[in-house]
């Protein structure tokens, strides 16, 4: 009797976690296809996708392309960029390499927010106050985590592989394309991944360096949309917020198989 009111105890605890933790989002849904949303949980009188097509169209259109770009742009931006310099460091004995991959680690600790006034301003005399200006700059606080992390998958890649193919009379670049990169997919689909949803939800950069709700990404698109024209539209809401959530969602379900295997230490080896 004891034990069997203990599961009882655990059931109901359970169903109450569970429960809050699906109501937010049986929020958005409810919302999202009712017509006339009041931001409360309740069945709606009746189903529409006309929310869903006003998030879609107009400046919250735009907005979904903004992020996509962005979070896109950067992604594929740092992870070519994070090759070309990950693999001489893995490869090459160059002098002070770990005291470079240290001070890597101690850039990865620091917050975006102390780099943002020289970024602002270089951006600004380059004429890169925009979403260009963005990705570059989203690109370059992402380059310490990708460097460390692609560093670590080329060590396990063995060089007797590379040696072999270059008696074969292969090239440095066909060595790389074929043999070291498709090894090492699983940790470039990590790379990908993490920049990308971290690109796609950054609010802070595209505030300050688009500065207009054209230029605006998502993010940022949805804290304007909260009060605009003096009111709350919950439905457009709701919708917007599953629009947005859906991409990531999305990118990891294609990038799973070989995530699952993606996620090595990222300590500094010598």
């Amino acid at each position: 009797m004891e034990n069997e009111g203990h599961s009882r105890a655990m059931a109901l605890a359970l169903s109450f976690m569970a429960l809050i933790w699906i109501s937010p989002f049986a929020w958005l849904i409810l919302n999202a296809f009712d017509p006339a949303a009041t931001g409360r949980l309740a069945i709606p009188q009746g189903v529409t996708l006309g929310n869903f097509a006003q998030a879609m169209s107009g400046d919250a259109g735009r907005q979904f392309l903004n992020s996509v770009y962005i979070a896109a742009g950067t992604a594929t931006l740092t992870v070519i960029v994070g090759i070309a310099a990950a693999y001489p460091l893995s490869r090459l004995k160059i002098p002070g390499r770990n005291a470079f991959l240290w001070a890597l680690v101690v850039m990865r600790m620091l917050p975006s927010i102390g780099v943002l006034v020289p970024m602002y301003f270089v951006s600004q005399s380059m004429g890169l106050l925009n979403n260009y200006g963005v990705v570059l700059a989203l690109t370059i606080l992402n380059l310490p985590f990708t460097l460390l992390l692609l560093k670590n998958f080329f060590d396990t890649v063995p060089v007797e592989l590379e040696e072999a193919a270059y008696v074969e009379g292969a090239s440095l670049w066909h060595i790389v394309t074929r043999i070291v990169l498709p090894l090492s997919r699983a940790g470039i689909a990590v790379v990908w991944f993490f920049t990308f949803t971290g690109a796609w939800n950054e609010f802070l950069l595209p505030l300050i360096f688009s500065r207009t709700e054209q230029g605006f990404p998502m993010s940022v698109g949805l804290y304007a949309a909260f009060g605009q024209n003096g009111a709350i539209q919950y439905g457009f809401l709701a919708a917007y917020s599953i629009i947005y959530a859906a991409p990531a969602v999305g990118v990891y379900f294609l990038l799973r198989r070989n995530m699952n295997t993606g996620f090595a230490g990222v300590g500094v080896k010598g």
